[in-house]
């Protein structure tokens, strides 16, 4: 008997908890093309700011390129160019944040991308490898 209601407790218990658990999407996670089409004019903005010109380098995804993406970003210098929208004042900064790790900076790979989540901001990075 014991046993039975111990059983019952434990399935009743964690189907309250599982239950309460929801997969809810945060916001829009976009890369380089999309980006392009969406927000065009920031990220045009962001490289005239620091003057980047990325045409040369090969583009990396960060999600597509996984291994590749890791490496570069735990071994290599980098820096990272962020512009942040502000959703809710319309206010728009914009950063330099340089990476310094073990082996220097290849100058060599970019990746550009974006999360626009729901509510507060919008941030869109590019990071020179």
């Amino acid at each position: 008997m014991k046993k039975l209601i111990t059983i019952v407790l434990f399935i009743f218990i964690s189907n309250l908890s599982f239950s309460q658990i929801q997969a809810v999407k945060a916001g829009n996670y976009y890369e380089l093309n999309d980006l392009w089409k969406r927000d065009s004019i920031s990220v045009k903005q962001l490289m005239d700011t620091y003057k980047l010109d990325i045409s040369n380098l090969v583009y990396v995804k960060f999600f597509g390129d996984f291994e590749l993406s890791q490496e570069l970003h735990d071994n290599y210098s980098y820096t990272t160019y962020v512009y942040a929208l502000d959703k809710k004042t319309g206010v728009v900064t914009m950063e330099s944040i340089p990476h310094v790790k073990k082996l220097p900076k290849p100058n060599k790979y970019v990746m550009v991308y974006c999360f626009d989540n729901y509510t507060d901001s919008k941030i869109i990075n590019i990071k020179v490898f």
